[in-house]
């Protein structure tokens, strides 16, 4: 129902209630009003009859009384009228006429009791009220009864008894009653009809700004207020439309600048409750961000932002897939959940990968099997979707996310752009971080063995040092230096030197643990800090195998050519033979020292009597 027809039937409602409550009195009234003007009117009657009796009486013609009681029984409104006889009179002037003996009970009640009795008898043809009024002995300038009778003041002598018709009273009540409801009517309808007049306007005034506002909170603001009035609403009407104006103007800025954020999903027709959720992640995203830009490592970045995925979007099974951009190796780098289904075989050649190959989202329920390199089987029922996420204008990260039915795809795709949102501010941190691992590791690596520098070395030790004293281990100092390594440039040139001093980068770096450290310490010579040494035999074992793989590789020069060359090495032991690693490797060059003067190619120990021997 609309508010105009609200009004007007709620209007409509007061009035008749108004009316039947009007009704209601009115009716009680004229009811009250006839029964009062009968009882009135018995009471005069009353009076008359007895001050008419005692006339007959005082003047003896007693006889024709009946001829007076007829006269006043033909009274307007009178249908009866009738007057009994007390005892006491019957017994001190005989016997009553006919006429006179008590008719009912109430004449017999009112002569014993005294009191006047009234009696309504309504029908829906007519109403009678009967009234019985005793007549009492009483002494005074009129009615001198105890100088006729034989009583006391206040005996009953008589009643009288009259019934009147009072329906011509109830009619006439009627009458004006249908009058009031007829009046009511039309001043009902005609007030309606002047109401709707008057706020018609205001409440089509009232629909319009329903409407707008109903448009405007969904984004809408083209819904301008339609009305003719000239009042103060006129003027809101002026206001409102220019402040809409506004709105819709502010709001389009906003919707254009905020657009690419929901340019990836369906638009959603409430662009004030899109706008509103767009700004909140847009903020959650600028948070993410900030932090992001403060964590330590690459790992805290993508722990980061798993924690976004599943948390925030309720995603279970995913893994991030980080694609180095010179070697173009692909390696796990997280995951969440069991269900990472891609071949492995894509780690080694990534262009297996449809995503990375493409560029291109790939979601599993656009065409079945749409990824090759989705090992799921012919019975798997998951799906999966793959993000590739660019990083310098090549894609660096693939996000893999699985799912165990079509309806969880479904469920979540929708989360997508907001993922793809996330993963895009975290891709330029990331590589920021990346290249600064680079450029950290190139001044602390060898530029041309791939081995740590002297630099690295420097920051090794210092931490390594109260690390092996603390923890009661020991350590073992390799100083190596290839043998008549100058004669190698001299005779074949620096590149050659360069080939052979990788050759021999490469031989030690996979002939010792994975936990020892080779250093290029300059030139030639390259220090091995090799840990949890047991004994001395072993070290010299380590030391001998090094030296003798060495001297057993033939390395390729060019033009068919082979070359075989030497190492000589100088050991040395932290703690054992001194309380510092650097006097320890100083202790491993003179080691070296001797071996290279006592013949070279060979491996030596680091004793005392080398420092007195050395000048030391």
């Amino acid at each position: 129902m609309s508010i105009k027809n609200k009004i007007l039937s709620r209007v409509g409602l007061m009035f008749i209630i108004a009316t039947a409550a009007i009704i209601t009195i009115v009716s009680i009234n004229f009811r009250e009003y006839g029964i009062g003007a009968a009882e009135d009117k018995a009471s005069i009657i009353a009076e008359l009859v007895k001050n008419g009796l005692t006339a007959h009486m005082v003047n003896g013609t007693m006889d024709s009384r009946d001829t007076f009681l007829d006269g006043i029984s033909r009274l307007k409104d009178v249908e009866a009228l009738w007057v009994v006889r007390g005892d006491s009179v019957s017994s001190q002037y005989g016997p009553p006429r006919a006429s006179e003996v008590p008719r009912d009970d109430i004449d017999r009640l009112v002569l014993k009791d005294g009191e006047i009795i009234e009696k309504l008898d309504e029908s829906s043809t007519g109403a009678k009220l009967r009234v019985t009024i005793p007549y009492k002995a009483t002494t005074n300038e009129i009615a001198k009864c105890l100088d006729c009778h034989d009583s006391q003041v206040g005996d009953i002598l008589g009643a009288i008894s009259m019934e009147f018709d009072i329906k011509s009273i109830r009619d006439e009540g009627l009458n004006t009653i249908i009058k009031i409801i007829l009046t009511v009517l039309v001043a009902i309808f005609l007030i309606i009809i002047l109401t709707n007049r008057i706020i018609n306007p205001y409440l089509e005034l009232f629909e319009s700004l329903k409407n707008s506002l109903s448009g405007a909170s969904k984004g809408d603001f083209s819904k301008s207020l339609q009305s003719s009035l000239q009042d103060e609403a006129g003027e809101m009407v002026k206001c409102y439309d220019q402040f809409l104006k506004k709105l819709d103007n502010i709001f389009g800025q906003i919707d254009k600048k905020l657009r690419f954020f929901v340019s990836y999903a369906d638009r959603s027709s409430d662009t004030m409750q899109e706008s509103t959720e767009i700004v909140t992640e847009i903020s959650n995203i600028y948070q993410f961000k900030k932090a992001i830009e403060q964590d330590v490592s690459k790992d805290d970045i993508y722990k980061r932002l798993a924690y976004i995925i599943k948390e925030k979007f309720m995603i279970e099974n995913f893994t991030f897939v980080e694609i180095e951009s010179d070697t173009l190796i692909a390696r796990n780098v997280f995951q969440e959940g069991k269900l990472f289904m891609c071949d492995n075989k894509i780690f080694g050649e990534i262009e297996r990968c449809r995503a990375k190959r493409t560029g291109n989202k790939v979601m599993s329920s656009d065409f079945h099997s749409i990824c090759p390199s989705f090992s799921c089987g012919e019975d798997c029922d998951k799906e999966h979707i793959c993000i590739p996420i660019s990083m310098s204008g090549q894609i660096g990260i693939v996000i893999n996310m699985v799912f165990e039915s079509e309806e969880e795809l479904e469920e979540k795709k929708g989360h997508i752009p907001y993922i793809l949102n996330y993963a895009n501010e975290a891709a330029p941190v990331l590589e920021t971080k990346r290249l600064m691992q680079m450029l950290k590791e190139s001044s602390l690596k060898d530029a041309m063995t791939g081995l740590y520098n002297r630099r690295f070395l420097d920051e090794y030790v210092e931490k390594l040092q109260p690390q092996i004293l603390r923890q009661k281990s020991s350590v073992a100092i390799f100083m190596v230096d290839m043998d008549h390594f100058k004669m190698v440039n001299d005779t074949y040139g620096h590149d050659v030197g360069d080939t052979v001093l990788k050759e021999l980068s490469k031989i030690l770096a996979d002939n010792v643990r994975e936990g020892d450290l080779v250093v290029r310490y300059g030139g030639e010579e390259f220090i091995i800090i090799a840990h949890n040494i047991e004994d001395e035999e072993n070290t010299i074992s380590l030391a001998e195998k090094l030296r003798s793989k060495v001297e057993e590789k033939s390395i390729d020069i060019g033009n068919s050519k082979t070359l075989k060359k030497t190492i000589s090495i100088g050991i040395s032991l932290f703690p054992k033979d001194n309380n510092s690693i650097w006097q320890a490797i100083k202790y491993a060059d003179l080691a070296l020292y001797e071996a290279k003067t006592s013949g070279r190619n060979r491996v030596v120990r680091y004793y005392e009597e080398l420092k007195e021997k050395s000048g030391y």
